[in-house]
């Protein structure tokens, strides 16, 4: 892949100052390179009472975090277009989530959990 290539993407989506996070500022999607392999990276934190609770939130987040990432690459095709009159192809190569419980007591029944959530795209010449 040229460089230039590859700092069209890095500048298409750079998000110093906070540019991708939501308005709530509760979730974001940040992206990292090597090669030819670009990852695409959702989190947000969650609030949650329960197990059940806590389900019901990860699907509903699985789905923000696949739009998210979606309408990201598709902001990414589109302006790498303007910029280099060049079309970029991307293969997504994998995808996974994780929920890291990373605050709570018995006594209280508030309890927080970080979801992620990467796509792994290949950027094909």
């Amino acid at each position: 892949m040229k460089s230039e290539h590859i700092n069209t993407i890095g500048d298409i989506l750079d998000s110093t100052f906070g540019k991708s996070s939501s308005p709530r500022g509760d979730n974001s999607v940040t992206h990292s390179m090597l090669d030819n392999r670009l990852t695409m990276k959702f989190q947000s934190i969650v609030h949650f009472a329960e197990g059940q609770s806590l389900q019901l939130q990860t699907v509903k987040l699985r789905e923000e975090a696949v739009e998210k990432i979606r309408l990201k690459i598709d902001l990414l095709k589109k302006q790498f277009k303007e910029r280099s009159g060049e079309s970029l192809k991307l293969k997504e190569e994998s995808d996974s989530d994780n929920l890291e419980v990373i605050a709570g007591s018995i006594h209280s029944p508030r309890k927080m959990a970080y979801y992620r959530r990467n796509h792994v795209f290949t950027i094909q010449n």
